[in-house]
């Protein structure tokens, strides 16, 4: 059937093709590896978890960064109201001052 079509016949070499290429990759990396690829998988692997152990131990470090940027958020905003408060303050004094003689306190 693949030789009446021409389209069918024409993928199948060219997945044929590409097999074969595939197949060549793999064992040019079982002689570079000195015929253990095996080991070339597990060091990957190693280093996959070692990567991921990293980017965990990073993503925590940024988790306790944000909970302190929070708490210095928090305190800002404490002290903004307190500064407001003040001002408050300071201009209901200085309203009450309004008109008394400076030598009257």
């Amino acid at each position: 059937m693949a030789s009446e079509d021409p389209i069918a016949h024409n993928e199948l070499e060219a997945l044929s093709r590409r097999t074969v290429a595939v197949e060549d990759r793999v064992e040019s990396l079982q002689v570079q590896s000195g015929g253990n690829f095996a080991a070339v998988i597990e060091g990957q692997a190693a280093l996959r978890r070692e990567v991921r152990e990293g980017f965990t131990k990073v993503n925590g470090r940024f988790d306790a960064l944000e909970g302190k940027v929070d708490q210095l958020a928090d305190e800002m905003r404490s002290l903004n109201e307190k500064v407001d408060r003040n001002q408050v303050r300071i201009v209901e004094l200085l309203t009450q001052l309004v008109g008394k003689s400076p030598d009257a306190s």
